[in-house]
Formats: C-alpha cells, sequence, structure tokens
C-alpha cells in the first residue's frame, strides 16, 4: 500500500510539472501625463452621433496632436491598429478635439470603437508615449464620462459636453 502511495505520489509530481508553461510576461503600462488629457467620453453613439473621445489642452500654449492614438485593449495587445489622430490636428490653450471613434474600416483600418458597457482606453503621444488611460463605465443614452473641472477627476455625469467645458 505505502509503494502505491508513493508510486502515485511520484506520477502526479511528473504530470504536474509537465503541464506548468511559463506565462508570457506583460510589462505594465507607464503612463507619462502631460498637459494634453482625454477629457470626456462618450460610448452609447449611434449612427447620427457616432461615440468620441474629447482630448483637452491644460496647457497655456497650442499643441500640435497630430499623430497621437487613440485604443482600446485590441490596439494595446496588437490585435487592431491604433485611432490616429489626424495630420494638422492642433488643440488651443484650455480648448477641446473631439476624436469621432465609430468609423468604418474603410475609412480608418482601426475599426475602432468604444464598449456601450465601458472598457479601458489609452492616448499615447507621436513618440508612442502613454500620456492618459482611463477605464470609464458603463453609461446611458444621457450620461457621458468626464473630468470634473476639465482635466480633473473622471465622474460619470448627467451632462454631455461635446468640445465644451465638463460640468
Amino acid at each position: 500500500m505505502k509503494k502505491k502511495l508513493i508510486l502515485l505520489l511520484l506520477i502526479s509530481t511528473v504530470v504536474f510539472i509537465s503541464c506548468s508553461r511559463e506565462e508570457p510576461i506583460v510589462a505594465p503600462v507607464v503612463v507619462v501625463p502631460t498637459i494634453i488629457k482625454m477629457n470626456e467620453i462618450y460610448s452609447r453613439g449611434v449612427a447620427l452621433d457616432p461615440d468620441w473621445i474629447e482630448i483637452y489642452n491644460a496647457g497655456t500654449t497650442s499643441t500640435d496632436i497630430s499623430g497621437y492614438k487613440i485604443y482600446d485593449s485590441g490596439g494595446q495587445s496588437g490585435v487592431k491598429p491604433k485611432l490616429e489622430i489626424p495630420a494638422g490636428t492642433i488643440v488651443q490653450p484650455k480648448g477641446y478635439f473631439v476624436m469621432v471613434t465609430d468609423i468604418p474600416t474603410t475609412t480608418n483600418p482601426a475599426g475602432f470603437g468604444l464598449s456601450s458597457a465601458g472598457e479601458e482606453v489609452w492616448l499615447e503621444n507621436r513618440t508612442g508615449t502613454v500620456i492618459d488611460n482611463v477605464t470609464f463605465l458603463l453609461m446611458s443614452e444621457t450620461q457621458s464620462y468626464s473630468r470634473i473641472p476639465d482635466g480633473g477627476t473622471w465622474a460619470l455625469t448627467s451632462t454631455i459636453t461635446k468640445g465644451a467645458t465638463n460640468k
């Protein structure tokens, strides 16, 4: 009986060791904050008013955000392309730029859209440095996820202020 128990223990140890595998190491994303921030998110869009992310310039000078990219977990993992902000996009001091995210893949290969159930999104500058990220929550058609005040703390709000000061 003792020999059978020892043999069973040895076999199970070999089985468990052979089943182990190395998990890939995923480096955490380091966010390097700047004056350019995501400021408001709306994920309950429809065909005539699609999903969007508002970008805010908290600085005192105009900033060229051409080539900055917005993406969700698909872009983070490399499964989908990232949505690039068009060339020539300048955000004035304390100003806003609204990036529509529901764009057909025939127009933009990112095929990017926001989940109405909420998800994490990232903003990176043209050198690929992540400068902002947020996990937004489930929202209704009459809500947005906004920083209050502009550039401040994220909150689910009942006032949608696309391209204007958050309330």
